[in-house]
């Protein structure tokens, strides 16, 4: 593990950084004229967040040597890959973890946000953008939000970013940039009609914005990729375009493409030693579903994924559905050799960058994980709790505990939940139910587990049409259409 003395001791450095910019302050104002250098000016680091789309764990090269993911490789291996992070089953809810800091048991985006939601993350949350920019940061979402489209209180611009560009809702045709019949795709609240491949567009945006950021302000910046989920598009178009596993794979080939162009932005501008960067997937991959789900479920037709060794995938609250290829590399301060075994849930972001940074959050779910990230050595996390749709897991290493709900199209009287407990360390691919066995043990986790208050903001409606990504245009642009 390689770092300096600074980092070691966060709050030591947390005091040193506030003195400093005090002394700064009182400098510049007996001599205004006073020219301080870039090393002096910026004090915290810059932050950059690449969250990627249903990407599955063996869909990465440092977990399959069948695919070819070099830069996302190369985050995993110069920084720290992070071996047991949790994210929740689907990606609105692992979004509102991450930039809540909360459960999805208490911010309550228990599904995805539909194109006929009226709310999303709910407004009471102070979230990650509205913290940094108070540290005077400036605030760039690029990609993907899906956190709230038809009331603008909801968009991301009206939660802390000081720029968004890309789409509102959960996905998109990668070409045509439509959702469920309306053009989604626009900078700052106006729709753009430009042609391009959106994961290429979502690349160019970030790394202009990296080359037109500040010297003297810190920025942070979330590249929310929609690749590699759903429809199965790649830049080729047409008739020679094919929906098989090497077309996912030429998707995520792209996505990676793009992650090693913006770390080469980053060093191009000599900000890659003042950059902390995180990498992860929203949610485990959308793996092929029995023929009865797919009819059921559209949406989870074309699932490429692959998660193997690990049981199910998106939407389940199994491993291959909630622990996810997942990195961190601040270059020079957090690096390792060796993958980082410590328990991490997707809300132990925000709490980890305010340790950091040095600004508090108050009483929330997700706990800081900076040391282990710093020096290696596992701390203990707690409990955390993975949930979507009714279906939930409470992780308390190396006990999970699954709490796994009926289909929500099923009729209620065929809907029951089913309960289950496995060792992970044991068995990772949770083969052996111990709930019989373990009975004390499981009788306690479930226990806990449904002792936690509940909020519901966001519930799967199955009486509406299910969105759809890509094809005709049919209505109203999403960010007109929510101005009217």
């Amino acid at each position: 593990m390689r770092s300096d003395l600074s980092i070691r001791c966060p709050q030591t450095r947390h005091r040193l950084y506030r003195l400093e910019k005090a002394f700064l302050v009182l400098i510049s104002c007996f001599v205004p004229h006073l020219a301080m250098s870039s090393e002096t000016e910026q004090i915290n680091p810059n932050i950059v967040i690449i969250l990627v789309d249903d990407l599955g764990w063996n869909d990465v090269g440092y977990h399959n040597e069948n695919v070819s993911t070099p830069n996302i490789d190369r985050l995993a291996k110069a920084g720290v890959e992070l071996n047991r992070f949790y994210v929740n089953p689907t990606c609105s809810p692992t979004r509102a973890s991450l930039m809540s800091g909360e459960f999805a048991t208490t911010h309550g985006v228990d599904s995805p946000v539909q194109w006929h939601s009226r709310t999303g993350l709910p407004l009471k949350h102070r979230i990650l953008p509205q913290f940094l920019k108070s540290e005077g940061y400036s605030t760039h979402l690029v990609g993907k939000w899906h956190l709230g489209s038809a009331d603008r209180d909801y968009w991301p611009q009206r939660r802390g970013f000081d720029s968004f560009y890309g789409h509102l809702n959960g996905g998109i045709g990668y070409h045509d940039h439509i959702f469920s019949g309306g053009k989604d795709w626009q900078k700052d609240g106006v729709t753009i009609r430009e042609k391009g491949y959106s994961t290429d567009l979502i690349t160019r945006e970030s790394i202009n914005i990296i080359k037109s950021s500040s010297r003297t302000n810190p920025f942070f910046l979330t590249v929310s990729y929609n690749a590699p989920h759903t429809p199965i598009e790649t830049r080729q178009t047409g008739e020679k375009a094919q929906k098989n596993r090497s077309t996912y794979l030429e998707m995520i080939s792209t996505l990676d493409s793009g992650i090693g162009q913006i770390l080469s932005a980053l060093e191009d501008e000599g900000l890659l030693h003042e950059t902390i960067i995180f990498f992860t997937s929203d949610n485990g991959g959308f793996s092929p579903a029995p023929w009865f789900v797919e009819l059921l479920i559209p949406p989870m037709r074309d699932g490429l994924a692959d998660n193997n060794p690990l049981l199910g995938g998106k939407g389940w609250p199994n491993e291959g559905g909630v622990r996810v290829p997942a990195a961190v590399w601040w270059a020079g301060k957090i690096e390792s050799e060796q993958p980082n075994d410590q328990t991490m849930h997707v809300a132990d972001l925000l709490p980890t960058l305010a340790e950091l940074i040095g600004f508090d959050v108050g009483e929330i779910d997700g706990k800081s994980v900076l040391q282990p990230l710093i020096d290696g050595n596992l701390i203990e996390r707690g409990p955390i709790i993975v949930a979507n749709m009714g279906s939930e897991a409470l992780i308390d290493w190396p006990w999970k505990l699954i709490r796994r709900a009926s289909l929500p199209v099923l009729p209620d009287f065929m809907k029951s939940d089913s309960w289950f407990l496995f060792n992970l360390q044991q068995d990772p691919q949770e083969q052996i139910d111990l709930s019989d066995i373990e009975e004390e043990r499981f009788n306690s986790m479930r226990d806990q587990l449904l002792s936690y208050p509940r909020h519901k903001e966001i519930e799967l409606d199955t009486d509406h049409p299910w969105d759809t990504f890509g094809g005709e245009e049919t209505r109203e642009p999403w960010a007109e259409a929510a101005i009217n």
